[in-house]
């Protein structure tokens, strides 16, 4: 039991409260199933025969062609040649990369660059001159 008299009241004041908000509820639901059961009861009516009414169809006014005429104008017709195409639009997305705090190891290259080749005059052997054959 609540011993503390203002809890005591305010608890009962919010059932009470509760109670007579939820008569009405209780009320309509009553009021409800009283007209449910004086429906039921109730027979609806069926219509029966109904009279039918024929109409005599007057004489025919005009007399039918034997032949229709033959139309003289030939309109033009355009035939579409629109077809949709789909096309794919390129979008960027963003690629992120999380900084490790770990150290790694991984080679890094580096451009070395390569020396051109030298051009360097070479000096030909000459024969030793040949003493049988006279110089001129």
């Amino acid at each position: 039991m609540i011993q503390d008299p203002v809890k005591r009241s305010r608890v009962k004041r919010t059932l009470l409260i509760i109670i007579f908000a939820t008569i009405p509820c209780y009320l309509l639901g009553g009021i409800v199933l009283l007209v449910n059961e004086g429906v039921r009861g109730r027979t609806t009516p069926t219509p029966g025969n109904t009279p039918i009414v024929q109409l005599t169809s007057p004489a025919p006014i005009l007399s039918p062609s034997a032949t229709l005429p033959v139309p003289t104008a030939i309109f033009p017709t355009r035939t579409s040649s629109n077809t949709p195409t789909i096309t794919l639009t390129p979008t960027r997305t963003r690629t992120y990369q999380i900084p490790s705090s770990t150290p790694s190891d991984t080679p890094t290259s580096t451009d070395t660059e390569v020396p051109a080749p030298v051009d360097t005059d070479t000096p030909t052997p000459t024969p030793p001159p040949n003493p049988e054959i006279p110089t001129p």
